[in-house]
C-alpha cells in the first residue's frame, strides 16, 4: 500500500465577536430581521409575542456579533479539509484522542499492532478473523441478533511509531484509522494518538449526521484508550458495570455472550465508529 503523508489533527477556533464567521451582508440581514422581530414581539405581547421577541433578540445578536454556532458546527475543520484533499473524499468527519501509557513505546506498539489485543478491549466486538495477509474482519452483533462485520486492511507497521487501517474498497462508508506512537516527555512512557476519519455523503446533512454520531464514537474511542492503558499498566481492565449481565453494551446493540446469533452477516454501515 502506498504510504500517504502523515496528517496532524488541529481544531478550528470557535467563532467569537473578535473572530466572526459571518460576512457583512449576512450580518446586516440578520440584524435587520432580528430588530424587526424583536420590536413586533414586544408590541404584540403575550406568549406568541414574547417568543417572537426572543427569536428576534437571538437573530439580532447573531448579526451584531457576526457569529453563528450552527454554521460553525457544520463547517469542516482545516484538518478535515486537508484530509479530504489528501484522500480524495467529498467530505469527512474526523475525531482524535490521545492518552499516555506508562510503558516503553516498543511494548505499547507490540500490543496495539495485534488486532486480537485491541478487539478484546472493545465490548461490542464478538470476534476478529484474519481473512488475508493484512486484512481482518471485525464482527459484532447488532439488532435482532444479526451479525455485522467490517473488513479492515492494516498497513505495514512504520518504524514502531504508526499503525494504519482502512476499510475494504467495496465498503459503502469509508473509514481511515491511524494510531501514532511517540515517547512521552520526561520519560513518562508512551503517548498514543488515534485519528479516526469517516467519509461523509449528502453534503451538509451528511456531515451533520456524522457529527452527531461522532459524539458516541468519541466516547467509545476514549474508553478504548483507557482500557489499553489499564491493560498494559495493571494487566487487567476494571469496569463499573451497572447493568445486569443480560443487558446490552455500546448503544445497546451487543447482546450478552452466549446469545443466539443470526448466521447471516451484513457489512457494518454506521458513521464514524
Amino acid at each position: 500500500m502506498t504510504e500517504r503523508p502523515q496528517l496532524v489533527a488541529s481544531r478550528a477556533a470557535a467563532p467569537t465577536p473578535s473572530h466572526p464567521n459571518l460576512g457583512t451582508p449576512a450580518r446586516a440581514a440578520s440584524l435587520l430581521a432580528g430588530t424587526l422581530l424583536l420590536a413586533n414581539g414586544l408590541r404584540q405581547g403575550g406568549l406568541k409575542g414574547w417568543s417572537q421577541a426572543l427569536l428576534g433578540a437571538c437573530a439580532a445578536w447573531r448579526g451584531y456579533s457576526g457569529t453563528c454556532r450552527v454554521k460553525s458546527a457544520l463547517a469542516h475543520t482545516p484538518f478535515e479539509q486537508a484530509f479530504e484533499q489528501d484522500r480524495g473524499w467529498d467530505g469527512s468527519k474526523v475525531i482524535s484522542r490521545s492518552i499516555t501509557v506508562n510503558k516503553p513505546r516498543e511494548e505499547v506498539f507490540a500490543f496495539c499492532r495485534n488486532p486480537a489485543d485491541l478487539g478484546a478491549l472493545v465490548p461490542w466486538i464478538d470476534a476478529i478473523e484474519q481473512t488475508g495477509e493484512h486484512t481482518y474482519r471485525w464482527l459484532a452483533t447488532g439488532p435482532r441478533d444479526k451479525v455485522l462485520y467490517c473488513d479492515l486492511e492494516q498497513s505495514e507497521p512504520k518504524d514502531g511509531r504508526k499503525l494504519h487501517w482502512i476499510v475494504a474498497p467495496q465498503t459503502r462508508f469509508k473509514h481511515d484509522i491511524q494510531m501514532l506512537f511517540s515517547d512521552a516527555p520526561a520519560g513518562r512512557g508512551t503517548q498514543i494518538k488515534v485519528i479516526v476519519a469517516c467519509e461523509t455523503s449528502f453534503g451538509a446533512a451528511g456531515y451533520a449526521l456524522a457529527a452527531a454520531i461522532s459524539k458516541f464514537s468519541d466516547k467509545a474511542l476514549l474508553n478504548l484508550l483507557r482500557s489499553i492503558k489499564q491493560q498494559l499498566e495493571t494487566g487487567e481492565v476494571t469496569t463499573n458495570r451497572m447493568r445486569a449481565q443480560g443487558d446490552k453494551d455500546f448503544l445497546f446493540v451487543h447482546p450478552a455472550a452466549g446469545a443466539t446469533q443470526d448466521p447471516t452477516t451484513t457489512p457494518a454501515t454506521g458513521g464514524t465508529a
